[in-house]
């Protein structure tokens, strides 16, 4: 059996190393078996129960992002912070040096690698679960796999210059967002279908084995609150699509708009867990033990 097949997750270095095992748990909805090694065990009466969540903790090395910019920057607190998702039960860390909150200013590959890259290099020797780079540069992308990145997660759907011809370079795992190179029209009813559809047809621009993929719907990217709330309400056509479907809303605005008077963690571990009962997969956290609290309390 190749490496890494039985004790996923971990920290691989080549990018074929991760192909094993993204196929082998995430390879459809339907027999999604969750990760061997987590004790996120699910709720026995759950009607999910054999499809254990997979938390993906978030780690900003960005000065503007809109809930942590600027307290990663300094690669030691970068470093202290992922052993810190780790030890609290992440399982994939998802690291990003340029901001994409609403608003963001663009900033070149060379700015983003200047933050990344050390990053990286300090966790190659720590960190024993696997990296997401988040990154729609073609040029940030290539370099991070090369330190150690072992998943692609592009807000862009890989629609930048390079970046489709990057992801058909390897067999790693590809996360694919809706929601900046494409966003809805305001009166949109059927959000959930729409995004459906678009990454659908995108997939199959792409060309892409299916097992190398998992979709996003991209809350709060291209989308009003409504249309968030909505898709939240029925993910049954981006789980129909047959992908893992991931799902990042933590301390949104969504959750400001219906938890206004909350604590942000613990609302967004909230909205991630009704996220999982409808059938969510992976869940990308600024924080792990509110969720997992939730999920542990859960009758």
């Amino acid at each position: 059996m190749e490496k890494g097949s039985q004790d996923f997750p971990r920290y691989v270095k080549r990018l074929g190393d991760f192909s094993t095992p993204w196929k082998k748990v995430f390879h459809t909805v339907e027999n999604f078996p969750g990760p061997p090694t987590s004790d996120l065990q699910p709720p026995t009466s759950d009607r999910r129960a054999s499809r254990a969540p997979v938390l993906m903790g978030i780690l900003n090395l960005t000065p503007d992002s809109f809930s942590d910019g600027g307290r990663f920057l300094d690669p030691g607190a970068a470093e202290e912070q992922a052993l810190k998702l780790e030890a609290d039960g992440a399982q994939i860390l998802d690291v990003g040096a340029e901001s994409t909150r609403p608003g963001h200013e663009l900033v070149s590959a060379e700015e983003e690698l200047r933050r990344l890259l050390p990053v990286l290099d300090r966790l190659a020797d720590k960190l024993k679960i696997p990296v997401s780079v988040d990154t729609s540069k073609a040029a940030v992308a290539r370099a991070a796999f090369d330190h150690g990145a072992a998943i692609l997660n592009d807000v862009a759907a890989l629609s930048r210059p390079g970046m489709a011809e990057f992801a058909r370079s390897g067999d790693f795992p590809v996360i694919l967002m809706h929601g900046v190179a494409h966003a809805l029209p305001e009166d949109d009813a059927h959000p959930a279908e729409t995004v459906a559809a678009w990454l659908a047809a995108r997939i199959a621009e792409l060309g892409l084995a299916r097992d190398r993929l998992a979709v996003d719907p991209g809350i709060g990217f291209g989308t009003t609150r409504p249309q968030d709330a909505a898709i939240l309400d029925n993910l049954a056509p981006l789980v129909a699509l047959g992908y893992p479907v991931l799902i990042g809303l933590s301390r949104k605005r969504i959750v400001r708009h219906l938890h206004p008077d909350a604590d942000l963690d613990e609302a967004s571990a909230q909205m991630a867990f009704r996220a999982w009962q409808n059938g969510a997969l992976l869940l990308r956290l600024h924080e792990m033990r509110p969720f997992r609290h939730r999920f542990a309390s859960h009758p």
